[in-house]
């Protein structure tokens, strides 16, 4: 039985395909912070994350009549973006890669967490920049984001079994790296964001 608000977003987007633009505000507003969380951890830079976001949501707009109702949206607009990632890469000749940790130390906001879970944070991105590309998406998307396993499946197009096979071989791969992680680095990095 879809869900109310499955139901919520249909209506609106038969709206928008019957002429009523502004019904698109609502789901650009739902969704923006979940496409911009994506794109930011795969990004260089700010402003290429709001080009990502735009585009996203541009295309989704152009495309709005090919979108099967009985589907969720959250899946078909990150799948829109992680395609328009990809193209910005193949365009650009180079390589998937998550932002340097850093960049996100100084980002507004994390001077309110404590400064373990900002060390935890900063350690765990040094991990999941080990990570194949494929693993790190799909940890991504369901540790970072949320999405359930099927969402993930609609969102990369492959298998419910082969996303749960990169799932665990990724948490498998963080759980070695954490522990060769030596706790003179941590206590490093503790210091640092101190």
């Amino acid at each position: 039985m879809p869900s109310a608000s499955h139901e919520t977003e249909a209506e609106l987007i038969r709206q928008v395909r019957a002429g009523r633009r502004e019904a698109f505000r609502p789901l650009v507003e739902r969704y923006w912070p979940r496409v911009k969380s994506l794109a930011r951890r795969i990004l260089r830079g700010p402003e290429l994350v709001e080009d990502i976001c735009q585009e996203t949501f541009l295309r989704a707009y152009e495309k709005l009549e090919t979108f099967d109702l009985t589907r969720d949206f959250g899946p078909w607009i990150a799948r829109i973006a992680v395609n328009l990632i990809g193209e910005h890469f193949r365009r650009h000749g180079q390589k998937w890669q998550l932002v340097p940790l850093d960049e996100r130390l100084f980002q507004p906001g994390l001077e309110d967490e404590p400064s373990d879970t900002i060390v935890g944070r900063v350690l765990l991105d040094d991990c999941l920049m080990r990570l194949p590309l494929a693993l790190r998406l799909v940890f991504i998307l369901r540790h970072g984001l949320m999405f359930r396993y099927e969402e993930i499946a609609q969102i990369l197009e492959e298998p419910v079994g082969t996303i749960k096979v990169h799932l665990f071989r990724a948490r498998e791969m963080l759980k070695t790296f954490w522990t060769r992680v030596p706790v003179a680095q941590r206590a490093t990095e503790r210091e640092r964001v101190e």
